[in-house]
């Protein structure tokens, strides 16, 4: 394995040509020589200068032998394993964690976890038009289960008026229904979703046409404020079970609808959403780093190359994450959870999993390789500390760029030239 140039150092030798790791070996010696000559340094004082005068201190002696005979056997173990187990193996990691220093032998065939077959097309269809192929994924029992619990909403919100029979209090229906969701599409392509709907609406000049033939001012608001997506009468007893009882229903029918009508391609993607809400939520949620800082935090399983949402669920209390998963699974960190929770619909498919730091971890990484998938991300420091490299530190001090290889999770860290 070919490595950078060693920094110029008095107690480094030049490194061969040939790349060899012997050069390695005796500069990881000089450090343990090193050190252990640091760590009785003071006795050397004492020895050679005449005039040393030792400082008075009021120490527990039985404490210091005991530091001073750890500290001493460490580095005796050390210096074994160094000698044992020569550096061109492995590196020695924290905890017992052995990082090899040597490539696979590359082989003609391809390995099998990096081979995929992408499944065929669940059906086959013609493409009719942009409004058909947005019926597949909102199809028209969810606009019915949309239209029922909206009247259903209606009939309790018109009896607060005294004309109850007016035509903006009327029950909806579905074609009605799709013009207010076209609307609502419309309120993101101007960006003014966050808008006074009296500036939308208004009629001197400065409003949206399109919105005022479809519907009045207050029709629109009032569809707004009475939209409702699952039945009133149950949602307390369903509510003791789940947090998103309100939305849960069409949420993961509309997921479902969406992994139906499309086949994801070998990389995926995933990371977190904060859908911008400011009004009563139990799970709402502040995130500073966001742009929004409030809202709906929503995990995605994203196409790498189309961006299509493949897999999705909304955040909504600590133990979120661990829904659908084992006993042992839910024992793993949060961020792990969230990935297996997302990549349930795509294991044993040999696709790539990518996402931040924030999810990196050497478990979750041992955990997709066996289900049928890879990962690929960077690691935080704090998630390497019981697995770093004992001589990581010294390494970059030298200059090495260096790779390092756990079973099948590679490691490569390049020091960066400043």
């Amino acid at each position: 394995m070919e490595h950078s140039n060693i920094s110029q150092d008095p107690h480094c030798s030049k490194r061969t040509s040939s790349g060899t790791f012997k050069n390695r070996n005796e500069l990881i010696l000089q450090w343990l020589e090193k050190e252990s000559e640091h760590e009785f340094s003071d006795m050397d004082d004492e020895c050679n200068d005449p005039n040393f005068q030792p400082e008075t201190a009021l120490l527990d002696n039985d404490e210091d032998n005991e530091e001073q005979h750890a500290t001493t056997s460490e580095t005796q173990n050390i210096c074994e394993e160094v000698n044992q187990h020569p550096t061109s193996d492995y590196y020695k990691g924290k905890k017992g964690f052995m990082w090899s220093a040597r490539e696979r032998p590359k082989t003609s065939r391809t390995a099998s976890h990096n081979i995929i077959r992408l499944p065929g097309r669940l059906q086959t269809s013609t493409f009719e038009g942009y409004l058909q192929l947005w019926s597949k994924i909102f199809d028209e029992s969810m606009l019915e289960c949309l239209v029922q619990y909206t009247n259903q909403k209606l009939c309790n919100y018109r009896a607060k008026f005294n004309n109850t029979t007016k035509v903006e209090l009327m029950d909806t229906y579905v074609t009605e229904m799709k013009a207010f969701i076209g609307l609502l599409y419309y309120t993101s392509v101007f960006k003014c979703n966050d808008a006074d709907l009296r500036t939308i609406f208004a009629t001197d000049g400065s409003g949206r046409e399109i919105f005022r033939c479809g519907m009045s001012n207050f029709r629109f608001s009032s569809l707004v404020n009475c939209l409702r997506f699952d039945d009133s009468t149950t949602r307390a007893e369903r509510l003791k079970e789940d947090q998103l009882a309100p939305i849960s229903n069409f949420f993961n029918k509309f997921i479902l609808n969406s992994q139906f009508q499309y086949t994801p391609g070998p990389y995926l993607c995933i990371d977190e959403m904060l859908l911008p809400f400011k009004g009563r939520c139990k799970f709402k949620i502040y995130m500073p780093q966001k742009p929004a800082q409030y809202g709906i935090k929503i995990m995605l399983l994203v196409d790498a190359r189309t961006y299509y949402i493949y897999n999705a669920y909304i955040y909504h209390g600590k133990n979120s994450d661990g829904i659908g998963l084992n006993e042992q699974e839910r024992k793993l960190a949060a961020p792990t959870q969230s990935v297996l929770r997302l990549v349930k619909v795509v294991e044993n498919s040999k696709r790539n999993i990518t996402a931040d730091n924030w999810f990196s971890y050497i478990p979750l990484m041992e955990a997709l390789l066996k289900k049928g998938l890879t990962y690929l991300g960077t690691l935080k420091k704090i998630k390497l500390r019981y697995h770093l490299l004992s001589y990581r530190a010294k390494l970059e001090k030298s200059g090495i760029q260096y790779m390092a290889l756990r079973k099948n999770v590679p490691y490569y860290h390049m020091h960066r030239k400043k």
